[in-house]
C-alpha cells in the first residue's frame, strides 16, 4: 500500500519474545510541537520505563521485551529511532500458547472503525486463567497500565496517545488523521487468539 503521511505523529513499536517468536504491540502518539529526533528519543525512552514499570511485571516471564522502536510518520523518509528494552516478564507462571492473547481496546469521542485501536497482548500467564477465562483483577491491572499513556502530556510532555487512521471506507487517505484516545477498555473477559504469532509465523 502507498504511504499515506500523518503530520506529527509517529508509530511505536514494542518488539518482544515468547518461545522464540516475535511479538509486536503498536501505539501512535501525536506531537504538539512537531516531530524531532529527540523528542522521538525522549518517547522511546518514556516507553521502556512504562514496559518496565507497568507493562512487563504483568506478563509471564516466558515473555521478554526486546526494544522499543518510534517511526516518524510525517514523510516517507522521517527518521527512526530505536532504545533497548531488555526486560523479562513479572509473573512467575507458564505462558498460556503463543496465539492466546488479551485484547485491549482503544477508544475515542467519534465512531466507526477508523475511531479505534486494539492491543493483541502476548505472554498472558495461564495462573491467572480459568479456561478462556482472564482474571478480573488482572484485567483491572492491565487497563490501569494502559491507561497510563492517555492525554495530552499526561504520560510524556508534548506527547499524546492516538488511533491512527490512513483509509477511509477501505481507500487511503490523501493525509492520515491522528484521532486522540479517551479510554481504554476490554470488551469481554476472555482471551483471543493471533494466529500470526504461532510458532514459525510473524507477530
Amino acid at each position: 500500500m502507498a504511504f499515506v503521511p500523518v503530520v506529527d505523529t509517529v508509530r511505536a513499536y514494542i518488539e518482544g519474545r515468547v518461545d522464540n517468536q516475535l511479538t509486536l504491540n503498536t501505539l501512535g502518539f501525536f506531537a504538539s510541537g512537531g516531530v524531532s529526533t529527540i523528542g522521538m528519543q525522549a518517547l522511546a525512552s518514556a516507553l521502556q520505563g512504562w514496559i518496565v514499570g507497568s507493562f512487563a511485571p504483568l506478563l509471564s516471564n516466558d515473555w521478554e521485551s526486546v526494544r522499543v522502536r518510534v517511526v516518524d510518520l510525517t514523510t516517507e523518509t522521517g527518521p527512526v529511532v530505536e532504545v533497548a528494552a531488555a526486560e523479562v516478564g513479572g509473573t512467575e507462571s507458564e505462558a498460556a500458547p503463543n496465539n492466546v492473547a488479551a485484547c485491549v481496546s482503544f477508544r475515542t469521542d467519534q465512531r466507526g472503525r477508523s475511531a479505534r485501536g486494539r492491543n493483541f497482548v502476548p505472554g498472558v500467564p495461564n495462573s491467572i486463567l480459568t479456561l478462556n477465562t482472564l482474571s478480573p483483577t488482572w484485567i483491572n491491572d492491565l487497563l490501569g497500565a494502559y491507561g497510563q499513556l492517555q492525554g495530552a502530556g499526561d504520560f510524556l510532555a508534548g506527547w499524546q496517545q492516538v488511533i491512527i487512521s490512513t483509509q477511509a471506507g477501505g481507500v487511503p487517505r490523501v493525509a492520515g488523521l491522528a484521532i486522540p484516545v479517551t479510554s481504554v477498555t476490554m470488551v469481554g473477559n476472555s482471551v483471543r487468539s493471533m494466529r500470526s504469532r504461532e510458532i514459525g509465523h510473524g507477530a
